[in-house]
């Protein structure tokens, strides 16, 4: 029965292939193609989430709108800063240094084609930055007093409604309807200014009604301006979100891992940033500034004061170790459907308070950061042995001093912190290319068991920072014309006990990919990952720790079979071991194509997959194009197949209409909650661009 399962699930792949290239030929006719994604980027978004559990829809949609943003107002390349080139996310911190060195000796650049002559930007770079940045030569906009972009600039209208089937929640429970509505105002100027308004509800949440009788159930305003004059570098009011150093102290929005880009470790940009995604839960709400104070001196600070949805227990059902108010964990669902849901809404008020004072000069940085964090109730978390040291109480601060060197194709980085009780972290890194076609790097990092930092997120193996050291080497070559080699290799241990794990334990991780980019219309990679960690064991008849393994091999490829139409196959292969043995395996397979003719006013996608996996260990994940100001990022588990469709209609200068339709079919579900059947979800939206 599953060898049968399996065959009639590639003939559907098969011939849904054919359907795939019979819609392009017929819905593209001789159109040329317009700029797509970079592919690259749905990848990182796939590593994002399969090593940060927690992370939220958000999370990607900031970097996502970020370059987007960039792609409607391209970054202009003589004007742009470190850390405009940074904030991408597409460049390593030698080709950005490489590329300010070069702008300095020779001056702003004439075109694009000089940046082949910038050392250590390949041609695969320089395709990719310039779906976001342009060469802008002689007068351009940032020679317009910025007041005049209020009434200048682009405005964006955004309407979306979502409902799945069924619903993803208990409907007897929910309080609203299964629909998802958002909407979205947003101005841009010149990526100098921007301001606007935010208003979302997710399915289940009461839409005028009930606890929601005054709209929307969530709520978001910005106000953002930066390099307003020689002194404001910076300034935001409302929404926004805020990092300092290596996030050691302070890191929210986007902040991507270990991944096939595997010397982009840095976290960089610009250490305040406007917030306009539909998440909940991790952006701050007030103000924020930052100034310059000198010819080497900058100085950011930033407060924040808002309601958290928070677990609290009162007096009166608690336990007899609870005698006062206090509560017990922080909600970042952002689902207020049931009774329970809609108890823990903004039950807690969160103040902070930051400040960072930054020397710069043209081989690097130093800066001195401070965070203060103060509750209204204390936090005092359900006992555990694993919690033995994380932190308790109203109030929590933390000191940190952060660092950058640069020197000829030499990098090093880095930041050290300490919390109010003492603990000491501490993350430092080195860059190094030895010639033009290599980088490598190294990343030590030392968290003790008893730091404590709320809004900690540095490159790491865990979230947090606290209770890991570790080592990571990375390298990056291209020798070979259209080849490019990249290669991790991560070990660490974890001095205290983890979730799950009740003693102190150890894992090591492996990645290599080969990438051969054969021409504009096709490239291709190979990707092989290895990664062991040590858990409680659930073998009947063996205690302790267990080493547990979980490799996975993907062949991926990308080509143009007409000019208009780009197709992208993938499989992938997953195996899980316990102790070397009890293994487990999956797969995942998917044929795509992305149709976006510059002569027509429609545009798609479509893709169908098929994945069987025989447990949640096994389970994979697959970047899917969605509508825009959308992620989507499902985690396959169980045997089944899944589709999808989005269209895209340019009705004029200033209206689109998209369209999305997903479906999966589940056979088999490999945990208790999980179901089988049918599940689809509809989105329609409209943007208004004037």
């Amino acid at each position: 029965m599953r060898g049968s399962g399996v065959i009639a699930q590639y003939t559907g792949m098969f011939f849904f292939n054919r359907i795939l290239l019979v819609i392009a030929v017929c819905f593209t006719g001789n159109g040329l193609l317009a700029q797509t994604e970079d592919p690259s980027t749905g990848e990182l978004l796939e590593n994002f989430f399969r090593d940060n559990e927690q992370a939220t829809e958000s999370d990607a949609q900031i970097f996502l709108e970020n370059l987007e943003n960039y792609r409607s107002r391209p970054l202009n390349l003589n004007r742009a800063t470190r850390d405009d080139l940074l904030g991408l996310r597409l460049l390593n911190e030698i080709q950005v240094d490489n590329f300010m060195d070069y702008r300095d000796r020779f001056g702003p650049l004439l075109n694009e084609y000089e940046l082949q002559a910038v050392p250590g930007w390949g041609l695969a770079d320089i395709r990719r930055i310039l779906l976001f940045a342009k060469v802008v030569t002689g007068l351009d906009t940032r020679n317009v007093n910025i007041l005049h972009g209020i009434y200048e600039g682009d405005n964006e209208l955004l309407l979306r409604w979502g409902r799945p089937d069924p619903p993803n929640y208990v409907a007897r429970t929910a309080e609203g309807e299964p629909n998802a509505w958002a909407f979205r105002y947003r101005h841009t100027f010149d990526n100098r200014l921007r301001f606007g308004f935010t208003a979302e509800t997710d399915p289940g949440e009461a839409f005028f009604s009930k606890s929601n009788k005054h709209g929307f159930d969530f709520y978001s305003a910005h106000l953002f301006v930066q390099n307003l004059n020689n002194t404001v570098k910076a300034l935001a009011l409302g929404d926004f979100s805020a990092r300092f150093g290596q996030g050691l102290l302070l890191q929210t929005g986007f902040s991507p891992g270990k991944s096939a880009e595997t010397v982009s470790v840095a976290r960089g940009g610009r250490k305040v940033n406007a917030y306009s995604a539909f998440g909940e839960t991790f952006f701050f709400r007030g103000a924020a500034a930052t100034i310059k104070a000198g010819k080497h001196l900058e100085i950011t600070a930033l407060y924040s004061s808002r309601l958290r949805d928070a677990n609290v227990v009162t007096p009166d059902t608690a336990d007899l170790e609870f005698p006062e108010i206090v509560f017990t964990s922080v909600q970042s669902s952002g689902y207020h459907r049931t009774a329970s849901e809609i108890a823990d809404e903004k039950a807690l008020r969160e103040q902070v308070a930051g400040f960072s004072a930054q020397w710069a000069w043209k081989m690097g940085h130093i800066a001195v950061n401070g965070l203060h964090l103060q509750y209204d109730k204390p936090w005092n978390p359900a006992p555990a042995a694993y919690r033995q040291f994380v932190f308790r109480g109203n109030s929590l601060t933390g000191l940190s001093l952060d660092y950058s060197w640069r020197r000829r194709n030499w990098v090093l980085f880095g930041e050290t912190a300490r919390s109010d009780n003492g603990a000491v972290a501490t993350l430092n890194s080195v860059l190094f290319s030895p010639d033009r076609h290599v980088t490598l790097t190294a990343l030590h990092r030392s968290f003790p068991k008893n730091y404590q930092s709320v809004y900690a997120l540095p490159f790491a193996e865990s979230s947090g920072a606290a209770n890991e050291q570790g080592l990571y080497l990375g390298a990056d070559i291209r020798y070979i014309r259209r080849w490019q080699i990249n290669v991790y290799a991560d070990v660490w241990r974890h001095p205290w006990l983890r979730f799950g794990v009740s003693a102190p334990s150890r894992g090591r991780e492996f990645l290599a990919r080969v990438l051969w980019t054969k021409s504009k219309t096709f490239s291709a990679y190979l990707l092989w990952q290895s990664e062991t960690k040590e858990r409680d064991s659930d073998l009947e008849g063996i205690t302790g720790l267990l080493e547990n393994q979980r490799d996975r091999l993907r062949l991926h490829a990308t080509y143009k079979v007409l000019p208009a139409v780009e197709m992208r196959s993938r499989i992938e292969w997953t195996t899980f071991r316990v102790d070397r043995d009890n293994r487990s395996k999956g797969y995942i397979a998917y044929q795509e194509a992305v149709i976006r003719p510059v002569g027509s006013r429609l545009s798609g996608a479509l893709r169908y997959a098929i994945f069987d996996t025989e447990n949640f260990d096994t389970r994979v994940f697959a970047f899917e194009n969605d509508l825009f100001s959308s992620i989507s990022i499902p985690a396959f588990s169980g045997r089944g197949t899944r589709w999808y469709v989005n269209m895209q209609w340019r009705v004029n200068d200033w209206m689109r209409l998209e369209a999305r339709y997903e479906q999966t079919d589940q056979e088999k579900a490999v945990t208790s909650s999980g179901t089988t059947g049918r599940e689809k979800y509809w989105k329609v939206q409209a943007r208004f661009r004037f």
